[in-house]
């Protein structure tokens, strides 16, 4: 379970010191003043040790851990740099920003290996609502070359279908046949949506039978990642 975010931490602030020529800032300062009563001593012990957790329940102890502690000083610090602005100082603004967009890089790194602590989505729905399961499951589409499932089910699932400009850009791509991304479906299915296409009807598309269908593809894309999760090769 071994990461590197506390190296990723270290190296940024390596950076803020080599540009700003301090390691923090000056008490005397407004902007300095701001950081009187925080630290980042809190989630540099927690990232430490995620960094060596053993176990999935040590790893999600410290993760939440980090998580408390940079909310507090991931805003305290952008506040410091905009002060810092104000100020005059655009150095130590410049490398307060930067260290923001580190320190916000580690924290959506972290929040997704806690989604990956959480069980097996329950549902298809599900798999696109969580940025690592989304993740897992377009990789294993990749393989099969059947990246086009996702993408409408994704575009249905999102309401992204339901202007008639929309419909007829998502039938064209992927329901037409020969389409450049034609999807498989039953032809009961394929020619009620080109009945609509025909008449022009583009928002009486049966979008409800296409996601259903669509979703019948991906239930065997989600058994392969399935398999591959439990053998370790996802």
């Amino acid at each position: 379970m071994a990461k590197k975010y506390l190296e990723s931490w270290k190296k940024a602030k390596a950076k803020f010191e080599a540009d700003t020529g301090k390691k923090k800032p000056d008490p005397k300062s407004r902007f300095g003043k701001i950081f009187s009563k925080i630290s980042s001593t809190g989630f540099e012990k927690s990232l430490k040790a995620y960094d060596a957790a053993k176990t999935v329940k040590e790893a999600e102890k410290y993760a939440r851990a980090f998580q408390s502690a940079a909310s507090d000083y991931i805003p305290t610090l952008d506040a410091a740099g905009k002060a810092a602005r104000q100020d005059g100082d655009d150095v130590y603004a410049d490398a307060c920003a930067a260290m923001v967009a580190s320190l916000n890089k580690i924290t959506a790194n972290v929040f997704m290996d806690l989604e990956r602590f959480g069980s097996w989505p329950d549902k298809l729905d599900n798999f696109f609502k969580s940025p690592y399961w989304y993740k897992l499951l377009l990789k294993q589409a990749k393989k099969e070359y059947s990246t086009e499932n996702m993408e409408l089910f994704g575009l249905i699932l999102n309401k992204k279908v339901n202007s008639e400009a929309n419909a007829q850009k998502a039938y064209e791509l992927y329901i037409r046949v020969g389409s450049p991304k034609e999807v498989n479906m039953s032809s009961t299915t394929r020619k009620l949506c080109d009945k609509c296409a025909q008449g022009g009807t583009w928002k009486a598309m049966p979008w409800d039978k296409v996601e259903m269908e669509v979703a019948v593809n991906l239930a065997d894309t989600v058994a392969r990642l399935g398999a591959a999760v439990a053998d370790g090769t996802a």
